[in-house]
């Protein structure tokens, strides 16, 4: 009779310790929240660099004067930078902090400040809604570009991603 090719299943090597002796762990679950996590932090990084930053950037940076093209630079730097604190203060705690039993709460109610946050696939959350939050208040830069102060576009990013 054939061996029992569940335990096969069961058994995957995921590594090798310092000491080169092999480990196996019999969880695959947590191999799956391991390639999860690695995913959205790849996804986020490639929204957050290559499609938010550097395309929104050339694309205000040709609809201005060039005499302005360091200023709506700089207000895309401060997007990432307000929205950062926005989102990171109020606005991922409003979106995906539902405490109830059901997660189906209107508005979220915990992980203000990302206070509850203890594993690395929370923070590969985090970034990947990050990006898209921040990649929200970007898209009206070209709109009011040359026709608004910066203090004040600073203060929509930071509420448009907090709120």
């Amino acid at each position: 009779m054939a061996e029992d090719q569940s335990s096969y299943n069961r058994d995957v090597y995921i590594g090798w310790c310092n000491d080169e002796t092999q480990v196996k762990s019999t969880d695959q679950g947590a191999i799956c929240d391991a390639v999860i996590t690695s995913v959205e932090a790849v996804y986020g990084a490639d929204v957050f660099f290559l499609l938010y930053a550097a395309g929104f950037a050339m694309l205000c940076a040709g609809s201005v004067r060039a005499k302005n093209v360091k200023n709506i630079m700089l207000k895309n730097l401060l997007d990432a930078c307000g929205g950062a604190i926005g989102f990171w203060s109020l606005g991922y705690a409003f979106a995906y902090g539902g405490s109830d039993k059901y997660h189906k709460a209107f508005i979220g109610n915990t992980d203000f400040f990302l206070r509850n946050f203890n594993k690395g696939e929370d923070y590969a959350s985090w970034f990947f809604q990050f990006a898209f939050a921040a990649t929200a208040a970007t898209i009206v830069a070209g709109t009011v570009a040359e026709r608004c102060k910066m203090v004040a576009y600073l203060c929509y990013s930071v509420m448009l991603t907090g709120f």
